[in-house]
């Protein structure tokens, strides 16, 4: 038989029975239509885990000490040292931390004030969004200048680029005044909204205007090179300090490229979950379209033994049913993908891209053919004989 022949034969069969064909093509559009809504949902999240991620602009290794006593301390000239005597480092950069607030006329936020360096963009991938990072000048000769968070920069003058405005930051009991000199994206945006509101603001400033070169700095960002094993560069690095720097405390080395690697493995698991979930509401509908189409063999056996005796083949009767339950799914799929995707795109602008709708269109064809496959091999080992007298 033609293959036009046999379109317009499983089509001709569907509409024999148009109400188990509705509720056969409701039902893999029920099982699309989820698949994609979970899909959409579990690709969303992924993106923005990675976006905050991205954020929060923590990479390569952290170094502090724990149980810090009155010894040697990790100071911000061993820590400079680490960058010549470790092999696989690229920049490296002392961090000290003291809490305080920001004032700018009536407005008083609560910050976090973090001393760094000319290497601030080198170890933390920030986004800027107005002026620029410390240089190394300013950080040479501690000038008064400040790099704050957009969302600090909106709530103390209502605007993000807050370059060249004065700032009047209250540390250790002190008040001075610094100079913006750079607005970054917020990394306490990567919390959301309801968190955000509850975390400091971060400000980043000159070192020595939080510490000396011989302080203990609170933590030391590392930044290694493409092809290093950060493992390797960690146990180097508290054999140098513990070794030759002589450090007073347990060094401990975190590796914040590792757990961002985690987190984003759990994200890709939490979207492997969320479509096995949307698989199985495929697969039950499936089960309906494998029961509709073993009745329609079952009511079409006198058919089937009159097109077998007048010269139908058995591969031609297998066809017909596998192009039968296909067109069955294919129908119920773009239901189901039209329904969800305007949902995702009106409702909740989820809609991912095309090509996720189009391999699910693809997936609900091919199961549809593979829940037809048993039916139609039934279908074709009848004798034309028998058929026709049941």
């Amino acid at each position: 038989m033609r293959a036009i022949d046999l379109m317009r034969l499983a089509a001709s069969n569907l509409r024999e029975n148009p109400l188990r064909t509705a509720l056969c093509a409701l039902s893999v559009a029920v099982g699309t239509g989820a698949l994609l809504v979970i899909a959409a949902i579990g690709l969303f999240g992924q993106t923005q885990v990675q976006a905050a991620l991205r954020t929060i602009g923590v990479s390569g290794l952290t170094v502090y000490l724990d149980g810090h006593g009155a010894g040697t301390p990790l100071s911000a000239e061993l820590a400079d040292t680490l960058e010549q005597a470790v092999a696989g480092i690229d920049s490296v950069m002392p961090i000290k931390a003291k809490t305080g607030n920001v004032r700018a006329g009536h407005v008083t936020e609560n910050a976090v004030f973090l001393g760094a360096d000319e290497r601030l963009g080198e170890v933390m991938q920030l986004e800027v969004l107005a002026g620029s990072l410390l240089t190394e000048r300013q950080a040479d000769t501690a000038q008064p200048v400040a790099v704050v968070g957009d969302e600090l920069a909106q709530a103390l003058y209502g605007r993000t680029n807050i370059t060249g405005r004065t700032i009047r930051l209250r540390i250790d009991g002190r008040d001075e005044y610094f100079t913006v000199c750079g607005v970054v994206k917020a990394q306490t945006s990567a919390l959301g909204s309801a968190l955000s509101s509850f975390a400091p603001h971060l400000v980043y400033v000159p070192y020595s205007c939080l510490a000396s070169m011989q302080e203990n700095a609170d933590q030391v960002f590392v930044q290694c090179s493409a092809q290093a094993d950060l493992s390797a560069v960690s146990g180097q690095i508290s054999r140098y300090l513990t070794g030759r720097g002589q450090v007073d405390g347990t060094v401990r080395v975190q590796n914040m490229s590792g757990m961002v690697e985690t987190v984003e493995q759990m994200a890709d698991l939490c979207v492997a979950l969320f479509l096995a979930v949307g698989a199985i509401t495929l697969c039950v509908a499936l089960i309906g379209v494998l029961c509709s189409m073993l009745a329609a063999a079952h009511e079409k056996t006198g058919e089937i033994g009159i097109l077998l005796a007048i010269g139908a083949q058995p591969r031609d009767i297998r066809r017909l049913f596998l192009l039968q339950s296909a067109l069955l799914c294919t129908l119920g799929g773009l239901a189901g993908l039209f329904a969800a995707g305007g949902a995702l795109y009106w409702g909740a602008s989820l809609l991912p891209d095309w090509r996720v709708s189009a391999a699910l269109l693809v997936l609900s064809v091919f199961c549809g053919a593979a829940a037809g496959l048993f039916p139609a091999v039934r279908a074709a080992r009848l004798d034309p004989i028998d058929a026709m007298r049941k």
